[in-house]
């Protein structure tokens, strides 16, 4: 036969114990939902930035791709130029520069002569002003062609 438990001698150990698991649980449960906020905004951020990197790239390709784009900044102040078609969303905001940046000599032909290289900044810029993400692309081009008889600017 077993003995009686005299029940007056339990202290309540087994709830103590019960309470202090349930409470554990309760703070790995919250710092794994942090920690998954925290890996959701990570993620968000990157695709951000690849969307304005993405968009800034194409702007200058754009920009480069357009007729007499280049032909016509010689001699002339950076233009900026707004491109709609790549904001992909609403508060996107993706535009192109060109800057003019003077003579320079011609690879192969140094000594000079009918044939003049003429320099380029294309730059490309896109933001995405509610995610505070902006990303610049910067492209240096070198126009071969005639030399012009006015010389430099």
């Amino acid at each position: 036969m077993k003995p009686a438990i005299a029940h007056n001698r339990e202290r309540g150990a087994a709830l103590l114990v019960s309470m202090v698991l349930i409470f554990l649980l309760s703070i790995i449960g919250i710092t794994s939902m942090q920690n998954a906020s925290v890996e959701n905004q990570l993620a968000t951020n990157a695709i951000m930035k690849d969307l304005t990197f993405q968009a800034a790239e194409s702007s200058t390709d754009r920009a480069l791709a357009t007729p007499n784009a280049l032909e016509t900044m010689i001699c002339q102040p950076k233009a900026t130029t707004q491109v709609a078609e790549l904001q992909q969303v609403t508060n996107q905001e993706t535009h192109s520069e060109i800057e003019y940046g003077g003579q320079a000599i011609v690879p192969g032909n140094s000594l000079g002569g009918p044939i003049t290289a003429r320099r380029f900044i294309v730059t490309g810029t896109s933001n995405l002003t509610d995610a505070d993400t902006q990303s610049t692309v910067s492209q240096g081009v070198v126009l071969i062609g005639a030399s012009d008889t006015g010389g430099s600017c």
